[in-house]
């Protein structure tokens, strides 16, 4: 324990996309309970006020409907049996809307909180619940002891608002002392749906502060050391160093593939001390010069003293050298601009390798 309080305080780092799709796999997200139970609860007033009057009559008939029923003679068990299914289905049929509606909400709070989740692991039975020393030091935690505050201010405040709407609505009720009871019903529905509501604002703002709450703890308890983010990069993308080495040897065998392609160039153009591109063109297949090597400073040299091993001709241009460099990738025609260019340093070395070497001499001193 005391190693993982040791890590934890380290947790500087915002979780990772993973930690937090693990988490919710986990059924571990910021949600307040307190949320739904005031939406439910305000909703349930919204719904008394809508059709209280109808549901009190739908329920004060299957009331007369079950006393009358009872009062006549019962010849055997079957017809109790009856008789209460018959009850129970009306019963249940007037309360219906009553019950969808809350059902939707406290739906809806949920979804809108945490979105679709459905997993597993939250009911599947853990052991380390049954230790009694961990669920000691849960109860004194500071999760504990938040909870227990909510709790006394929940009771405090219910007793409050109860309190002061019986003592306001206590006048209201003595005249009805000997009134019908259908209007003592009513005074007592409305004073029950003031209360109600009283108590519904009052846990909807509790019920807003703990999702903040609950949001803050959750991001917290999310938190990564950077020991944790450099393990999860491991095991997602590779260790650095074996990807660093990795890359390493993969552009050695391109540079090698590379410096094996030149032998098939047909031109090398440089800028005679930092760019070299070599450039090979079959008119038969090609539709524009290919670039099969191309470097700055060292591997330039390189290419160029590899050009001269094969007996590539060498030609310097620093301007189109610089431009093919720039606009030309390895393996990759060069662009649709150099074509001009490109076709007469071709023509030119062609030329050379039928002999005729006065006609672009004249143009390129010291070239080749």
């Amino acid at each position: 324990m005391a190693d993982e309080q040791d890590v934890a305080g380290e947790r500087s780092e915002q979780a990772t996309p993973r930690r937090r799709e693990q988490a919710r796999s986990e059924g571990r997200v910021a949600r307040s309970v307190e949320l739904t139970s005031a939406l439910v609860l305000l909703s349930s007033m919204v719904a008394l006020l809508g059709f209280g009057p109808r549901l009190l009559i739908q329920l004060e008939a299957v009331l007369r409907d079950g006393l009358m029923a009872s009062a006549r003679p019962i010849e055997s068990i079957s017809e109790v049996h009856l008789l209460f299914q018959r009850l129970a289905t009306q019963t249940a049929l007037v309360l219906m809307p009553l019950v969808l509606t809350l059902s939707a909400v406290g739906v809806a709070t949920n979804l809108a909180q945490v979105g679709f989740l459905f997993t597993t692991k939250t009911i599947t039975p853990r052991w380390s619940l049954l230790d009694p020393i961990a669920g000691i030091k849960r109860i004194f935690s500071t999760r504990g002891l938040v909870e227990l505050v909510k709790a006394v201010v929940k009771v405090a405040i219910v007793g409050s608002i109860a309190w002061i709407t019986v003592i306001r609505d206590m006048e209201s009720f003595l005249p009805l002392a000997g009134s019908g009871g259908q209007s003592l019903l009513l005074q007592i529905g409305a004073s029950t749906v003031r209360l109600g509501f009283r108590v519904g604002l009052a846990f909807f703002i509790l019920a807003a502060l703990d999702y903040g709450y609950q949001r803050w703890e959750y991001e917290r308890s999310l938190r990564m050391t950077r020991k944790e983010i450099e393990e999860e990069q491991k095991e997602t993308e590779g260790d650095p160093r074996t990807k660093a080495r990795v890359r390493a040897l993969q552009r050695q065998a391109a540079r090698r593939r590379m410096m094996t392609d030149i032998r098939t160039a047909d031109v090398v153009i440089t800028n005679p001390v930092h760019v070299a591109i070599a450039l090979k063109y079959d008119r038969t297949k090609m539709n524009a010069p290919v670039v099969v090597a191309r470097g700055l400073r060292k591997l330039a040299e390189k290419i160029k003293e590899e050009a001269r091993r094969h007996n590539i001709p060498i030609v310097e241009d620093p301007p189109l050298a610089r431009l093919l460099y720039k606009t030309a990738p390895l393996g990759k025609p060069i662009p649709s601009d150099v074509y001009r260019a490109v076709a007469q340093v071709l023509a030119y070395v062609w030329r050379l390798k039928r002999g005729v070497r006065s006609a672009y001499r004249s143009g390129f001193e010291g070239r080749g």
